[in-house]
Order: structure tokens, then sequence, then C-alpha cells
């Protein structure tokens, strides 16, 4: 209604101004032609406020004509300082309309502060459901503990429990050694898994023994186990379970034999006590057998003698879990193609950029408020590109580093220590990250490469550059990668963070009163 009368008032001025406009004329000019032109002059277009009706009822010559006829200058000047004249004298009229316009132009900016508040809130409540969209996508609920898998097939029946994060099976922490302290471990993988997984060089085809245990106990010192192969190799691997580094590492008995068919193929000698080594550099065993024969495996812990523990860093009476399989050799190139060309390696786009979402809201959750995240797209081993990002399974960091590299370096190590060379996770699998890897091809498709060595990512995942944005097209990922919905431990993780620090709260609280275990994933059966 107020726009309506002020649009009505600016009208109604207007029309005045042009009925008394001929007076005004006559009084500067007598001449009929110049009063007809100069009327003509005058511009009725509606005014929306009153410095628009004051500029449009001024005057003005055409410039063609103002070249032409430089002589009607002034009297148009003298026209326009008298309509300037005529609008002090209706000053009152005038300011009533300014006080007007100023209510409504207040009366607009209320209204698109309202509605751009109402524009943040609902895009901060998309933002909210998207985050819980993706902790709910990801959570995987506890099932009840089972240690029908466990080493002692569940007939210990002891109290305190752990769960593998990659098979997902519960033992028992007495079976998986009592000085292998899971309470300060992130992430368990039980023997079995660690086993099998211990070196992608090496893909195990099939389980010829499987994962059994071994420990000396007072005088007894050897274990044998009898197995039939259907090849004449087979790759004998050993982990120890007394410290979170030698249960994700090769790391046989400090001093002992292993034979095959009573026949010595292996001796195992300790480091000297002034060795500079930190740790023996141990590797997996491959040894010729009788094909689709009765062998028996034997392995035996010699006891040592004072002299040998003076000279000798022994450590005794440790347990160890041994297996042995049969194995399909790669090198770094057939590695490399094998890892690209499977789909259970990639994480999707979707779920790469889920994993920034949850770990940038967790990270804003400990007090630090993120804006964006920034990383790299250059190698971390040898500072170029990367070719194919990739990540372990227990990485926890969006930075990747590049397969080609990473594989190709390994390839000449030995003993193969496969470990993150960001945070020194265990790789027992890599990841491809599909989000990255569609940007670097980008990058490398529209001759970037100089101007691009990072990337930003939002807090939703989207990517802040406009031009990498502009060009990028998922069609260049493979069939396989677009439909790939892998389970994802660091989304899983990271989806159950809330409520991990909730039970970890709650259990610091009853450590004071008991000797419960600390990490979540170890549970206590009453």
């Amino acid at each position: 209604m107020k726009s309506q009368q002020l649009q009505k008032d600016l009208e109604a001025f207007q029309k005045q101004l042009k009925l008394t406009l001929p007076t005004i004329i006559n009084r500067v000019t007598k001449d009929i032609g110049q009063l007809l032109y100069f009327e003509k002059l005058f511009k009725d277009t509606k005014p929306n406020s009153v410095q628009e009706l004051y500029y449009l009822s001024l005057l003005r010559l055409d410039p063609h004509i103002a070249r032409q006829q430089p002589q009607l200058e002034e009297p148009i000047q003298n026209i326009n300082e008298m309509i300037h004249l005529y609008f002090e004298q209706q000053a009152v009229k005038l300011q009533e309309m300014v006080l007007l316009e100023k209510e409504l132009k207040m009366m607009r900016e209320l209204e698109e502060l309202q509605v751009s508040q109402e524009k943040v809130e609902q895009q901060k409540g998309m933002e909210v459901e998207k985050q819980n969209m993706g902790r709910k996508k990801y959570w995987r609920q506890t099932q009840s503990p089972n240690c029908d898998q466990c080493f002692c097939g569940n007939q210990l029946h002891y109290k305190q429990i752990v769960k593998c994060q990659l098979c997902e099976k519960y033992y028992h922490i007495n079976c998986v050694g009592t000085s292998y302290d899971e309470r300060y471990v992130k992430h368990f993988t039980c023997p079995r898994c660690t086993l099998y997984h211990m070196d992608q060089f090496c893909e195990v085809i099939s389980v010829i023994i499987e994962p059994f245990s071994f420990k000396k106990t007072g005088l007894t010192s050897t274990k044998s186990v009898k197995f039939k192969s259907d090849t004449n190799k087979i790759d004998i691997r050993c982990i120890r379970m007394d410290c979170p580094l030698s249960a994700e590492e090769l790391t046989w008995p400090d001093l002992g034999e292993l034979h095959i068919n009573n026949k010595k193929v292996a001796e195992f000698i300790p480091l000297a006590q002034q060795s500079c080594q930190h740790k023996r550099k141990d590797e997996k065993l491959i040894f010729t057998i009788p094909q689709n024969e009765e062998c028996t495996l034997m392995l035996k812990e010699i006891i040592p003698g004072m002299e040998q523990k003076r000279k000798y860093r022994i450590q005794g009476e440790q347990l160890h879990y041994i297996a042995a399989y049969k194995t399909k050799q790669y090198s770094a190139k057939q590695l490399i193609e094998k890892i690209i060309t499977s789909s259970e390696n990639w994480m999707s786009v979707e779920q790469a950029q889920d994993f920034i979402i949850l770990q940038m809201n967790y990270i804003s959750s400990t007090g630090i408020k993120q804006i964006k995240q920034t990383i790299s797209l250059l190698c971390c081993l040898c500072s170029t590109l990367m070719v194919t990002p990739v990540r372990g399974i227990y990485c926890n960091h969006i930075q990747c580093f590049s397969l080609e590299n990473y594989l190709m370096m390994l390839e000449l190590s030995n003993p193969r220590k496969w470990r993150c060379p960001i945070c020194k996770a265990k790789l027992f699998k890599l990841q491809i990250d599909a989000l990255q890897y569609t940007i670097l091809q980008t990058i490398r498709q529209y001759n970037l490469q100089e101007k691009y060595t990072e990337i930003s990512f939002d807090h939703m995942g989207n990517l802040l550059d406009d031009l990498v944005q502009k060009y990028l097209d998922f069609n260049i990922l493979p069939e396989h990668a677009k439909t790939s919905r892998n389970r994802i431990l660091q989304l899983e993780n990271l989806s159950n963070q809330e409520n991990q620090s909730e039970n970890e709260n709650e259990i610091n609280e009853s450590e004071q009163q008991s000797n419960k275990p600390l990490n979540p994933n170890s549970i206590v059966i009453e």
C-alpha cells in the first residue's frame, strides 16, 4: 500500500510540474518555436524515487543540436534553475515523499535480510542433514560378540575379547597374546588377516596350513604340523604377538630352526647385544616341497644358555603365529595394473566426498574450526604430480600418495615393510581415491600441471577451484570405479566416532574403578 501511495504522489508531482512548465519557459523566452521545442524536452517517464523525479524533470539538449545551436544552452540553463527553484518551493511535499521512500527501503532491507537468514538456515540444515546422512550411511551396528572363529574354537571362554577390523571376527585377548596390549592400539588386526595380507606382491591363492600358535612352555620347544599341497612351492610366514610392530611384520623366533620333512631348511639367529639394528630383518620363506604328498612342518625354538643370553638379544617364550600359503608372485607393474583394474580397491567419488565431510567435521568437533581442506597433488615420495592417488585402509588422512612411485620403490626393498609414507599405518590393502584420481586426470588432460600443485575442498566436500570444477568429467573414471560400493573402514570409524567418544568417557570413568580396556573395540563379557 505504501509503495503504491509513493508512486501515486511522485506521478502527481510530475504532472503538476508539467502543467507549470509553460509558465516557467515563458519567463525565459517569448519565442514560440523555442517554447514548443523546450516543452518537448520534458520527460514524463514514471519516476520510482524523488531523486529520479528530479533527474527526469531537468531539460537536456541533444548533443548534436547543442553543437549546431549553442545559443540554446543559456535558456536551457535558466529554465533548469527555475525548475530547481520550483522543487525548493515544494520542499514540504518532497520531504514527505523522501520519508515514505526511506520507510519502504527499510522494509525491503528487512525482508531481504529475513529471506537471506532463511536461506542460510536452510543451507545449514541441508549441510547438517548431509553430514548426518553420511554418519548414518556408514554406521554399522555392532553385532553380538561371538568367538567361534577364535583360534581356541571358543573353548577357553575368556571374558575379554577384541574384534578384528578386517574380518570383523572376535578373538580372546589371551589367544592373541596378553602382552599385546590392545587397549592402546587403534586398529586391531587378527593374526589370520595379518598373515594373509602380509605382502601384496605375493597374492595368496590358497591356504596350505591354517595359522597356528606356537609358544615355548617349559622344556617343550617344538611344534609339528602335517600338510599336503597341490603345488611344489609354499610361502611360510610368521608373526610374534609381543607388540603391535611385531604383530604386523614378519617376525620369526629369536633363536630357533624350521624343518620340513625332518630336514632343517632355515635357522634363526638373534641380533647381538651391540647391534645397531632395532629389529632383525626377517623375511617370508619360500621352499620347494613334494607335490601332493603328505609333509611335516616343524618349528623349533632353541632354549638359550647363559652365554647366549649374555651375547644376544633373546626374547624367549613369546607367542608366535605361523601359516603357509600357495601364492602368486607379481612384479610392480603387474601389481599396479591388478590394483587399478579391481573394483574392490576403489573409493568412489561419493565415498571420497563423504570422507572429506566426516573428517573435517571430526576435526571441527575437537574445537578446531576448519573451513577448508587443502591437499597436495604432488607425491610425497618424489615431489612429482601423482598418477594414481592411494592411501591405506587404516589411513585417516585425506592426503594421498602415488601408487606407481610407492610400489616401484617397495619392489626394491628387502624386507618389504608395507607402511604408509604419510602416517606409517600398516598397508594391508591399498585404496584408490576416485575423486582425486579424476582431478589429476583432468589437470593432465588440459595441461594444467604447472598451475596446480595443490587443491582445496570446503567442509561439504566441494572443490573450491572454479577452473578445475568446470572441466571436471567423471566419465574419465573406469566403469568399475563409478559403481564401486566397497566397505570403507575410515568412513565406518568416523561415523562411529561420536559414539566411541561417549563410550571412551564412560570407560575412562569406570577405569578408575576397574581394569577394563580403553579401546571400544575391546569388549568384556560379564
